[in-house]
């Protein structure tokens, strides 16, 4: 019977030599790590596939995910992050007024979109439709969402070679242009699209 390894290369980045030795293993020794770690990996496929099917019937839209994105960001979030820890951490990010002049640049504009009131020119983050997608996912869509945005995030960082630490505040006009860029709505639905959390 022959056997697939390449989605256990490219999910989990195992090199296919070393699936194929644990296979051989597996197939002399019957009962032992690797048979289980093979079985287990091969499940975890399987229920990641179901999951992401579930999180298609949210209709997640790419604004969505760039807020998301641009809050993973700013705070260098590189592992998974608890949902209630990252509900507390945008909300305080998203109701923080910032000024300056930074916060004029139009990729500025795209985070900070939500007018507090008809007279006021001070404007938050409008992160409520976020929130309502958060509080419907299960833990394991949760999971595979906010990893899908971590790695979205690691990969445009290293693409476009940017980093922060403090928001937008002394950024030059070029650093903005490439944040706007390196997050564009279409940079966004192609990568997600790829990975079929968009459709």
């Amino acid at each position: 019977m022959s056997t697939s390894y390449k989605p256990l290369v490219e999910r989990f980045f195992i090199p296919r030599p070393t699936l194929i030795e644990w296979h051989k293993r597996a197939e002399d020794e019957k009962d032992n790590w690797r048979v289980k770690h093979l079985e287990y990996l091969r499940v975890q496929l399987l229920v990641e596939k179901e999951t992401l099917q579930e999180i298609q019937h949210y209709a997640l839209c790419a604004e969505d995910l760039f807020i998301l994105s641009v809050y993973i960001f700013f705070q260098n979030i590189n592992h998974h992050i608890p949902k209630d820890k990252l509900r507390q951490g945008l909300r305080e990010f998203a109701l923080h007024v910032r000024a300056g002049v930074e916060y004029q640049h139009d990729f500025a504009q795209r985070i900070w979109s939500l007018r507090m009131g008809d007279e006021s020119n001070k404007k938050i983050v409008n992160y409520y439709r976020v929130f309502d997608v958060l509080d419907r996912l299960s833990a394991a869509q949760y999971a595979l969402l906010i990893g899908s945005v971590i790695d979205f995030v690691k990969m445009t960082k290293k693409k476009y070679k940017i980093e922060t630490k403090t928001f937008l505040e002394g950024k030059t006009w070029q650093e903005l242009f490439t944040y706007d860029k390196a997050f564009s709505i279409k940079a966004i639905e192609e990568y997600f699209e790829s990975k079929e959390l968009l459709k």
